[in-house]
């Protein structure tokens, strides 16, 4: 069973053949998958969409704000975040897409950095893992995260940090997400850092519609399917076999978003 921790299942991109979509899904042996909200209209589209579908798939979500879109989000929404988690359905486990983005064109890091920590704090208070968004900006959330004495862990989705960052961030109780990237043979760092750190470091995920992995036609759209191609490349670097990494990664998954069920 494959748990793909990070995919945007409630995008348009797949409003056309969602359902055919996941069967498909739980006839490769993926059997969870969680989505995390990006901006506050998407809310309520998300969490609707959440618990057992009838493919077999079991769906779970993050809410959050996602920095990418920093010019778009209202203080207005932390509240509104934060009373939702208040009524939560068992369904949310995390908050999330969040985090430091400094690739962004004006990015604006203490606006940011005032998203971001006030995020934090309201996960705190819920007793959430949080799901990250970080690029070009490791060091930066990290330090944020200590400094409010953050516990309760969580992913940092996508990871392309460097070993030194990685450790920071395990250190802290979060678990690093890979995904297509790993598919591509010129991602030696990353390559390198799936075959050296203990296994306990990561989760698997896709970013679907998102991050295209190796082979896939320009325009073609990404989906959870290709959390399979990730744990197939990931059983050949670290030379052991799907059936010993898949139950592992689940566990993994489970563990950091503390899901019991």
């Amino acid at each position: 069973m494959v748990f793909d921790s990070h995919c945007h299942l409630d995008f348009p991109a797949f409003d056309k053949d969602r359902d055919e979509l996941l069967a498909q899904c739980y006839r490769q042996g993926i059997t969870h998958i969680c989505l995390p909200a990006t901006e506050q209209p998407h809310w309520s589209r998300l969490i609707n969409m959440l618990g057992a579908h009838k493919s077999g798939v079991t769906l779970y979500g993050a809410l959050g704000l996602h920095p990418f879109f920093l010019h778009s989000h209202k203080d207005s929404y932390l509240e509104e975040l934060d009373q939702l988690l208040s009524n939560k359905p068992e369904s949310v486990v995390a908050v999330g897409e969040t985090g430091l983005d400094l690739f962004i064109e004006n990015p604006d890091l203490p606006r940011q950095e005032e998203l971001f920590a006030a995020q934090i704090i309201i996960a705190a208070h819920h007793n959430l893992p949080l799901i990250l968004h970080v690029r070009k900006a490791h060091d930066q959330t990290a330090s944020l995260l200590r400094k409010l004495r953050f516990q309760e862990g969580g992913i940092v989705h996508a990871w392309s940090g460097s070993e030194q960052q990685a450790k920071a961030f395990l250190d802290l109780g979060f678990k690093l997400g890979i995904g297509g990237s790993l598919t591509y043979e010129r991602a030696k760092r990353l390559r390198r850092q799936v075959t050296d750190l203990p296994l306990n470091a990561f989760v698997l995920e896709t970013d679907a519609p998102d991050i295209p992995p190796a082979g896939l036609e320009k325009g073609e759209r990404n989906t959870p399917l290709t959390s399979v191609s990730v744990l197939n490349i990931m059983s050949e670097l670290r030379q052991e076999p799907v059936h010993t990494l898949a139950p592992a990664l689940m566990k993994n998954t489970h563990q950091v978003l503390n899901i019991t069920t």
